[in-house]
């Protein structure tokens, strides 16, 4: 262990001897790596611009496939999906599945005498389109903590559908239902859940189903009739968006997907302009997060993303585990954020 380092430079690096990884780089790497490892997707994950001449990339090939078509960028690639082992530089790289959107991958580093696993964004329950994530056995976790607060606890999933189709029912009579979510994931799975009713989805949506042969609903080029289902992403100016929505048809259902829709407090602050809110999200909430690290069995916990100062004093407070936020390039010591 005395040779491992882990912190956060516009992305996550690993270092161990001479061997150092960089996970999900938002920016041109400035050290020299054995390889960038891509998790998933979204953009706060992967700047392809900043990749170009970066080699080798290690991602799924569903990930490559949603950066062409969203990005325009083809990035020279080793394609990996759940269960898949590659050696470089004499590190065994072992991919899972992560359970947070189409192509999404957590990692384990083999060093021989080391096993360090980094999740990437990753959700515990399964989805009507993803399995959920299993815990990974490692020595060292390095996970991400979004909804790492005990205030964000999830409805399940099953319940959630249950709500979805009842408001669509509800929303097409007379009127539309309009969902409004990230593109990439809720997306996917509101298209795949939603697939009996007449839907149309925004362009960009459109674009990242087609690339994985989701072919279910038409794209929303223009207003699509009463009686339907608009699947979009999040508006710039949600005011705007809802008055142009109500001047146009008699009745609208919008409703908003988040996890962060868990806390009362940003469900009250959305119904000021007319709109509803559920809390979807591809994330996994603080259960989840917990039962996670439990069965992981790992020795250190840095955490990472969202409430990662919560959530690493919670497992060292309550669960007795060696767990801090990952730090950054330049701290020497990690106490300032205990």
């Amino acid at each position: 262990m005395s040779r491992f380092r882990a912190y956060y430079d516009y992305g996550i690096v690993i270092e161990y001897g001479n061997k150092r990884f960089i996970i999900d780089p938002l920016r041109k790497p400035g050290v020299s790596f054995n390889a960038v490892l891509i998790t998933h997707g979204h953009r706060d994950h992967v700047n392809p611009r900043a990749l170009h001449r970066a080699s080798p990339i290690i991602m799924s090939k569903e990930t490559a496939a949603i950066i062409r078509a969203r990005d325009g960028d083809y990035l020279r690639h080793i394609a990996v999906g759940p269960g898949s082992r590659l050696f470089i530089n004499d590190v065994l790289i072992e991919s899972f599945n992560a359970g947070h959107v189409i192509g999404s991958l957590s990692y384990v580093l083999d060093f021989g005498d080391l096993r360090v696993g980094v999740t990437g964004d990753f959700n515990v329950e399964p989805s009507i389109i993803l399995d959920g994530a299993k815990g990974l056995d490692v020595d060292v976790l390095i996970m991400e903590a979004t909804y790492g607060d005990p205030d964000y606890v999830f409805p399940r999933r099953h319940e959630l559908y249950n709500e979805l189709r009842a408001v669509v029912e509800d929303g097409v009579k007379d009127g539309i239902a309009v969902f409004m979510g990230q593109p990439l994931g809720r997306g996917q799975e509101l298209t795949v859940l939603l697939r009996d009713y007449p839907i149309y989805v925004e362009p960009s949506i459109k674009a990242i189903n087609n690339i994985l042969g989701l072919r279910y609903g038409m794209v929303a080029d223009k207003p699509p009739p009463a009686g339907s289902v608009l699947i979009t992403g999040i508006p710039k100016d949600i005011t705007w968006f809802v008055k142009v929505l109500r001047s146009r048809y008699g009745k609208v259902r919008i409703t908003a997907l988040s996890g962060m829709y868990a806390k009362q407090s940003r469900v009250t602050r959305l119904r000021q302009f007319g709109v509803d809110a559920i809390p979807l999200s591809s994330h996994s909430d603080f259960p989840g997060l917990v039962d996670f690290v439990l069965s992981s069995g790992a020795k250190l916990v840095y955490t990472v993303y969202g409430n990662a100062t919560k959530f690493a004093r919670y497992l060292r407070n309550e669960l007795n585990i060696m767990a801090r936020p990952l730090p950054g390039r330049g701290q020497l010591t990690m106490d300032y954020f205990l």
